[in-house]
């Protein structure tokens, strides 16, 4: 038996090699957004990535509001319904059993 072994030749087109630049240029920025400090603790007026990230968050005011519940109607207690025993009932089950033959 003669085994056959093909050598795949693996070719990255430009777009799939543009692609995956830029999946990593995102997970490089994201670390490195992640990972940024400064010495003192403070965002630094000069940095780049401190002015932009600064500039992008935009604050919220949060909305408060006042609910109050004012009593509408009076509160009635529900009649007591007893439940059936069987909440369905198959039509299968309430058939006699059948018939022998030789009684029919």
């Amino acid at each position: 038996m003669r085994w056959v072994t093909a050598r795949r030749r693996t070719t990255f087109s430009w777009g799939s090699l543009l692609g995956m630049v830029c999946v990593a240029l995102v997970l490089f920025t994201g670390v490195l957004q992640v990972t940024h400090s400064h010495p003192n603790g403070q965002p630094d007026h000069d940095c780049s990535l401190c002015v932009t990230a600064h500039q992008a968050a935009q604050v919220v005011v949060v909305v408060t509001l006042a609910v109050q519940s004012h009593a509408v109607a009076r509160l009635v207690v529900e009649r007591f319904n007893p439940l059936p025993r069987q909440r369905f009932v198959l039509k299968l089950a309430n058939r006699p059993p059948p018939v022998p033959a030789d009684f029919a």
